[in-house]
């Protein structure tokens, strides 16, 4: 993984937000142009204007600058009573004049009623609007600009205008071809053109071309509701009635004729000074409706890109004829047979009947678009926020997509059924299309623009297709590709926007409008099928004949139907909703033929936690009749079983009662590929990608696992520490012989938050003569240099709280002694009383239990106090945070506290555990230990994304919460953003919205990233040290990187090794300290670690006689790096991985490697410069000194060439 090297890049202070860019459009009754958007924090793009003085080649400058002249003069006009008093120099007179008196006074009463006069009823109205449906009046106003930003600028719009004239110019010039039969190609050869269409059986007639009689602008930019800056523009071309017969409806002869007529457009085209690039495409991935794809010559090809379509005049074809239940393929044409089968008992192809239908009726929908929405701009303005907040989920490009079109048209349904009217604003016209789209379902009770002259009934196109949404004739259905799974997803989102608005604690404009959410980052599970052969199989052994003639060719929606309908049952209840990443349209040279329809298909699985993890499927009684279809349905899966209520019942069982979670996390993943296996056939080795648990290798132990249960991701072990401390808390709280009573045991380690990476397991410990000595009641580290590190055990910290009493002293030092004497007698208590090892010292005391090392400190809040108590000089007691007060109030008040909430958030989100342990392990994985990043920061990040997951729902796998947090260190501008974390639902919203405030007046003296809690609201104790701003911005390159290193492996067709996003880059760092792994004790822990201990398992705990505590918490390593710290941290940055790194990095500071002047002050770690006048750092002998500090740590030390040695 390679990024910058630059560890001190200045943090932005702006951001630039950019939508998803698709190759891919609308359609405009199916021919609506979609266009790529880019804001960049509603500021203007560079390069515009530098243009702004030279418009290009069809407009001179008085025209362009007319409207800027005209606004100027009025400005002007305006200004000018109140310019000619103000700009003239006066002379200063000393005359008193009562007269002039009276005239000032009576110029500055004017200019005060003027400037205080009252609101007037538009700006009444706006403030009323703004109280009362805006969550404040920043979001109003960001809303606005949104609008600006999005909108076509007018010189766009005078130079297409201008470019269309000369295009239709052109178009009238090419001469009418002669006739040529219909599969004849040679005359394309001569223009260098291929037909933009897939093979199609032989054809019969004839093509001839005719000039167009008409051509005209369509689309989004013809209803003026089109997305800017870059735009794509649709253009209509209808070609004369005399190039088609009567029946040219049947047997694909239309979709012939139609891409030929293309292709010599496109050819002639090639000739002509406008255009300065020409592809061919698909019109919302439709392989039968080509379009070309135009760049203009000249600035306007900078932004604007023309998509050109072609269609028949209207009343070519009978609508009547084109019905849903009407054949129009003939099976002895398309399968080639010589069968002849009446009309009448033909099978209906309403899939094809739709795609010359949207041809036909295109006129009467713009029609009936431009009529309503010329007159009313919040109509327009409601729709392009609803077509920015669509393009922003991918939701509006592709085959089968909701796109910009419907939208605009079913906003058009809402006022026509009066659930919205005309005088709304855009943010009502958003709220309630959210409102109605998601309590609509177009699955069983379709909708329909038609009103006088319906010709179809809505129950009849349900029969045929999976949604339902008719035009102005009742005839064509706008939703006739869009499957079930994308209109519900589609509900689900308009109800999490509904919800979002609803929610006053975030920023719902920027969850909304500006956060782009790619496909990965949406779903817990995804599902690629990407052995096209194995698809091809599928469509061809398992798809109707019906359903062949009725795609012709185009497979992907036909093995699509097929595969959703099984996943649709076997998943059943485990998941919410099935995502489908629609495929873009392909564009390729006018010299190509089309690409192929070959397309690989991608699911998404968004799981219902509440049954998603279920191990067991329980079907109908064994007796009943229901009981047959689902053995036929699960095959040999299924079982009849006895339930404990008495029940028979058929059942399929997907693992054993000891699955862990993280096993159970995946079950979905065994239904989908069972069933896929079972119903098609389809290789789970190699024609399936399932992509959910890629990186919970990093979180298992693979070296020395337990061996009386499996680890899973630590789920299960964390589950064994917090039972023990429970069983400890309560042997506390039953000591007799101690002054005070033990009230209350809490854990504040992180494996009580279920955070920690790998935690604390129990076992038998042996300890060898070469890796300690054996104490009373403990093992001692030996002194001296080890021959071996002893295993890594890491102790256990938890609180003890004594009951209240009103004795203990008000001296710091008493109370510390009084501490360390209830040490001694809780060890010798919990001995003598429960015959359990421990050793007290005078700060804590250690406890072995049930294989496991507890460490535990009294808490006594009035210590506090005590320590932050000064005495002055002259004698005044004054109480001052001092950084042992701040360090223990951190430990024993506010980690509890947060310790349970976190605990908590886990219980109701289980995925945040292991989400934590991915986000620490990859930190720690690019040398960010907790010194550089604290570890209750990552906590509370990731914390984030549940508390607070807008635009998304919480995750419920452990890899998409881990996805999120690497994109919100990659995209954050902590300089200008906070994370308030509401926990358990403490804060108000005045609390949040004072802290908020808070933060941006006195965001210069705080923390680079600021974090606030119920228990912490304006201190950011977690983040006052670390991380700094350097670590950030780093943080946000590797994040990045990593990202995009995702999103390349997620689409490769073969197993990627997913660990090299755990990989650090090394090319920033000056020396690299290279570690025996001997002397590192977590080394078993590493990234890429030798699996030489993977048969070999940790022994079982079980308690013996005399047992003596195990030496905890010591790594040579972890010594060896505070030692360096300790003593140069004044002259370099030390980076580690704690979790089995095996090298420490070396990155020293520009500031210490500047001259300095010779004082006494400056000679450590520094030598005499060349010339003897100032001083410098001696690099040379400070890596000597590493050699003789990490003697028998270190195995060799590299130094980078260029370095400063």
């Amino acid at each position: 993984m390679k990024v910058k090297n630059n560890l001190s890049i200045n943090m932005k202070q702006g951001k630039k937000y950019t939508l998803s860019e698709e190759n891919s459009f609308d359609e405009a009754d199916g021919t609506e142009g979609s266009e790529d958007i880019e804001l960049n924090n509603m500021e203007e793009s560079e390069g515009d204007d530098d243009d702004d003085d030279d418009i290009g080649d069809y407009v001179s400058e008085d025209n362009e600058n007319g409207e800027d002249a005209d606004v100027k003069e009025e400005d002007k006009s305006d200004g000018v009573s109140g310019m000619k008093e103000g700009n003239k120099p006066v002379k200063k007179k000393h005359v008193e004049d009562e007269n002039e008196g009276a005239k000032k006074k009576q110029k500055v009463k004017s200019a005060d009623t003027n400037l205080y006069r009252p609101p007037t009823v538009k700006e009444l109205n706006q403030l009323r609007e703004t109280e009362n449906l805006f969550h404040s009046n920043l979001f109003r106003l960001q809303i606005g600009e949104m609008l600006k930003e999005i909108n076509i600028r007018a010189r766009y719009k005078t130079l297409f205008h201008h470019w269309v004239e000369d295009f239709k110019k052109a178009l009238g010039n090419i001469a009418d071809s002669k006739e040529y039969d219909i599969m004849d190609r040679k005359w394309l050869n001569k223009l260098k053109v291929k037909i933009p269409i897939h093979y199609l059986p032989r054809v019969t007639g004839v093509f001839k071309f005719m000039k167009p009689t008409s051509v005209s602008v369509v689309g989004s930019f013809g209803a003026g509701c089109c997305l800017g800056p870059d735009i794509k523009i649709d253009v209509r071309i209808e070609m004369p009635q005399i190039c088609f017969d009567m029946k040219d409806y049947l047997n694909h002869k239309y979709h012939m004729k139609r891409a030929l007529y293309l292709a010599y457009i496109a050819g002639k085209l090639q000739e002509i000074e406008l255009v300065e690039e020409m592809l061919f495409s698909q019109s919302c991935g439709n392989p039968l409706k080509p379009v070309l794809l135009v760049k203009p010559k000249g600035k306007l090809g900078k932004r604007v890109l023309i998509v050109v379509h072609v269609s028949p005049p209207v009343g070519v074809f009978k609508l009547s004829r084109l019905c849903p239940e009407r054949n129009n393929i003939r099976p002895n044409w398309y399968f080639e047979e010589k069968e002849i089968v009446e009309e009448e008992s033909l099978p209906p192809t309403p899939h094809y009947n739709c795609s010359i239908l949207k041809d036909l009726i295109l006129d009467a929908n713009e029609e009936y678009r431009a009529s309503i929405l010329e007159s009313h701009p919040n109509l327009k303005d409601g729709i392009l926020m609803l077509r920015v907040w669509l393009k922003q989920r991918g939701l509006d490009q592709g085959y089968g997509c909701f796109s910009g079109y419907i939208m605009s048209m079913y906003v058009l349904y809402l006022l026509q059924s009066h659930r919205i009217n005309s005088v709304m604003s855009s943010y009502q016209v958003a709220r309630n299309t959210w409102n109605n789209l998601a309590k609509s379902n177009w699955t069983t009770d379709g909708i329909s623009l038609a009103q006088s002259f319906p010709q179809q009934s809505i129950s009849d196109f349900h029969q045929y297709f999976e949604v339902v949404f008719l035009d102005v004739t009742g005839t064509c259905n706008f939703c006739a590709e869009m499957s079930k799974e994308v209109f519900l997803w589609v509900k689900q989102e308009c109800d999490l926007a509904v919800k979002c608005l609803d929610n006053p604690n975030i920023n719902s404009f920027q969850a909304l409008f500006m956060t782009s959410m790619p496909f990965y980052r949406q779903f817990d599970h995804i599902i690629r099928i990407q052995d096209l052969s194995m698809i091809n199989k599928v469509v061809e052994e398992y798809s109707p004949r019906m359903q062949k003639m009725n795609y012709t060719g185009h497979r992907y929606p036909q093995a699509l139907r097929l595969i959703l309908e099984v996943l649709r049952r076997g998943l059943g209840q485990r998941v919410k909703h099935i995502g489908i990443m629609l495929p873009n349209a392909k564009s390729w040279p006018l010299t190509d033929f089309p690409p192929s329809l070959n397309v690989v298909i991608t699911l998404g699985l968004t799981l219902d936690p509440e049954f998603a993890f279920s191990v067991l499927e329980k079907g109908p009684g064994a007796n009943l009749p229901e009981a047959f279809e689902f053995r036929k349905f699960w095959g040999k899966k299924s079982e009849v079983r006895r339930f404990q209520d008495g029940s028979i019942s058929e059942s399929v069982v997907w693992s054993n009662g000891s699955a862990t979670l993280a096993q159970k996390r995946m079950i979905c993943r065994h239904v989908v590929t069972y069933l896929l296996n079972e119903k098609f056939g389809f290789r789970t080795n190699r024609g399936i990608m399932y992509v959910a648990d890629q990186l919970d290798a990093l979180i298992q132990r693979y070296m020395l696992p337990p061996a009386d249960f499996d680890y899973g991701t630590g789920e299960e072990a964390t589950v064994r520490v917090i039972s023990a401390v429970d069983s400890l808390g309560k042997q506390l709280r039953q000591l007799k012989d101690i002054p005070l009573e033990v009230s209350a045991v809490q854990g504040t380690s992180p494996v009580f938050r279920y955070c920690d990476v790998f935690p604390p397991l129990s076992s038998l410990w042996k300890i060898t003569k070469q890796q300690g000595t054996e104490g009373r009641n403990y093992f001692l580290k030996i002194d001296g240099e080890p021959a071996i590190a002893p295993r890594w055990i890491p102790f256990v910290d938890a609180i003890i709280q004594l009951g209240l009493s009103g004795k203990w002293p008000d001296d710091l030092c008493a109370v510390q002694r009084i501490k360390a004497a209830f040490y001694i007698k809780i060890a010798d208590s919990i001995s003598k009383q429960f015959n359990l090892t421990a050793q007290q010292y005078p700060d804590c005391v250690y406890i072995f239990k049930d294989g496991f090392v507890f460490r535990l400190h009294v808490a006594h809040q009035h210590e506090i106090y005590l320590l932050k108590k000064t005495t002055t000089p002259e004698g005044v007691t004054k109480y001052r945070d001092t950084e042992e007060s701040l360090d223990l109030e951190k430990r024993i008040v506010h980690l509890p506290k947060l310790t349970s909430a976190l605990h908590g958030l886990h219980q109701q989100y289980p995925s945040y555990g292991p989400t934590c342990c991915l986000a620490k392990r990859w930190l720690s994985a690019q040398l960010l230990d907790p010194y550089h990043f604290p570890e209750m920061c990552v906590e509370l990040l990731v914390a984030s994304l549940y508390l607070m997951p807008e635009p998304y729902q919480p995750p419920n796998q452990p890899q998409l919460g881990f996805f999120r947090f690497l994109h919100l260190l990659a995209s954050t501008n902590w300089n200008t953003e906070c994370v308030i974390l509401n926990l358990n639902a403490e804060m108000t919203r005045e609390d949040i919205l004072e802290i908020e405030t808070w933060f941006h007046n006195c965001r210069t003296t705080l923390p680079a990233l600021f974090l606030s809690t119920p228990y912490d609201r304006k201190n950011s104790i977690w983040t006052k040290e670390a991380p700094s701003l350097q670590i950030l911005i780093r943080v946000a390159l590797l994040a990045g990187e990593a990202l995009r290193v995702i999103e390349r492996l997620l689409f490769l067709p073969i197993k990627s090794d997913w660990k090299q996003i755990f990989r650090p880059p090394l090319e920033a760092y000056d020396v690299l300290i290279h570690l025996l792994p001997k002397l590192n004790s977590r080394c078993l822990e590493a990234v890429d670690v030798k699996h030489e201990w993977s048969n070999h398992r940790l022994r079982a705990y079980h308690k013996e006689p005399c047992e003596k505590i195990p030496i905890t918490g010591f790594n040579p390593v972890d010594c060896f790096l505070a030692e360096l710290r300790e003593n140069y941290s004044d002259y370099a940055l030390f980076f580690c991985d704690i979790y089995g790194g095996n090298f420490i990095a070396v990155l020293w500071k520009p500031s210490a490697l500047l001259p300095k002047d010779f004082k006494v002050s400056h000679i450590n770690c520094h030598k005499p410069s060349k010339d003897g006048s100032k001083v410098e750092l001696n690099v040379d002998a400070i890596v000597e000194d590493f050699y003789i500090l990490g003697k028998g740590v270190i195995s060799t030390i590299d130094v980078k060439s260029g370095s400063p040695l």
